[in-house]
């Protein structure tokens, strides 16, 4: 088959990326023909075994989010329809509801070959989030009624863009239940994590200090980290470490000033963080599945994640962590009991093997059979 991957996130560092760069060396081990269309920063073509990846710059960018790429207000890049067009491929995969992906969108609409959409982030509840940091100011029945219509304009952009594939992929059950209203045909997006990279052996600190918690991912307001400061305000047994950038950091770095922020990482530096840790500590309540918390396991860490969204779901609730409502209350009580070393040494154990068998190769086995089921 020849697959034609349409994603506006492919250079970026986020969970989105990652599984796409991954699902690209799985092509290239398995000689299957993928092109990649995406933004960069210019026109470039780049070729590795049986990978394409088309490069294409945005000629009228507007930059909506401090650590991804921005959103072109030129319905096309030069050459990037006539270049999909051309290609004969056998399924469209849009990976992204970005520029690139809403002209592949209207390029594609009259096309009879298959298309799948990805519903890879919760974009209506990121739009409600940020409405609330901007006018938050506003008096409140103004700020509702803007916050409201923030929400709905984008859940229904995303109807349009989802309303022309054949399927529509989900990272977790709660997100194919939560897009059940745009009906098209739903299946679940494998997953997988490099068992190796993400490793407790990685570890460099002795685990005999003082406990360190964990969180990995972007620094905004939609991942819920208000919830930290809340907790850390007068937690004094866990050091809190942050990996990640985002729009939040400085006010984070005011709101929690005895946590260590260690900037975007990435390979081994990351695993290292990762291994070096004692627990994992995720609060956002809009993650669709939540690729750091597999790699925390990986690494034998204990996670708290909440109640709400995609990581719950690759957890196993008070085996591998602890599945928790989104309040400091409950979180507290999460990591007052992973205190305990030998509750904590099993949770560990635990969480390492919940994800030894899912590999990325026996993901990306999965998603070529979805993809030949369509054809």
């Amino acid at each position: 088959m020849k697959i034609a991957l349409i994603t506006d996130s492919y250079t970026a560092t986020n969970g989105v990326s990652r599984t796409y760069q991954q699902f690209a060396q799985y092509c290239q081990s398995q000689n299957i023909e993928l092109d990649i269309f995406t933004i960069g920063k210019k026109l470039t073509t780049k070729k590795i075994a049986s990978v394409n990846i088309f490069e294409f710059p945005a000629a009228l960018p507007i930059k909506y989010y401090p650590d991804l790429p921005p959103f072109d207000l030129k319905f096309a890049p030069a050459g990037f329809k006539q270049k999909l067009l051309a290609g004969n491929y056998d399924i469209f995969h849009l990976a992204t509801p970005g520029s690139l992906g809403i002209a592949a969108r209207i390029i594609l609409a009259k096309n009879t070959k298959p298309k799948i959409g990805v519903f890879h982030t919760q974009l209506d509840e990121y739009a409600k989030n940020l409405a609330q940091k901007i006018l938050k100011k506003f008096p409140d029945k103004l700020q509702n009624s803007l916050i409201n219509f923030s929400q709905l304009s984008t859940e229904q952009a995303l109807k349009w863009f989802y309303s022309n594939v054949n399927l529509i992929l989900a990272p977790s059950l709660a997100t194919a239940e939560k897009i059940k209203k745009f009906n098209k045909p739903v299946k679940l997006f494998p997953r997988g994590i490099d068992t190796t990279l993400f490793n407790p052996q990685k570890s460099k600190r002795p685990k005999d200090n003082k406990l360190v918690a964990l969180y990995v991912g972007r620094l905004s307001t939609e991942k819920n980290l208000d919830l930290l400061a809340a907790i850390w305000q007068t937690r004094k047994d866990y050091e809190l470490w942050l990996v990640g950038d985002g729009p939040d950091k400085k006010e984070l770095q005011k709101k929690l000033p005895t946590a260590k922020f260690f900037g975007q990482l990435t390979g081994e530096k990351l695993s290292e963080v990762y291994a070096s840790a004692d627990v994992f500590i995720f609060p956002s309540r809009t993650d669709t599945f939540g690729n750091a918390v597999l790699e925390a396991q990986a690494s034998g860490l204990p996670c708290l994640v909440t109640n709400v969204g995609g990581p719950q779901e690759i957890i196993k609730d008070k085996i591998s962590g602890f599945v928790l409502k989104p309040n400091a209350y409950d979180f507290n009580r999460g990591l007052d009991l992973l205190k305990i070393k030998i509750t904590r040494a099993k949770m560990s154990q635990q969480a390492r093997e919940n994800c030894l068998a899912k590999t990325w190769p026996t993901a990306f086995e999965k998603l070529i059979k979805i993809y030949q089921t369509l054809m």
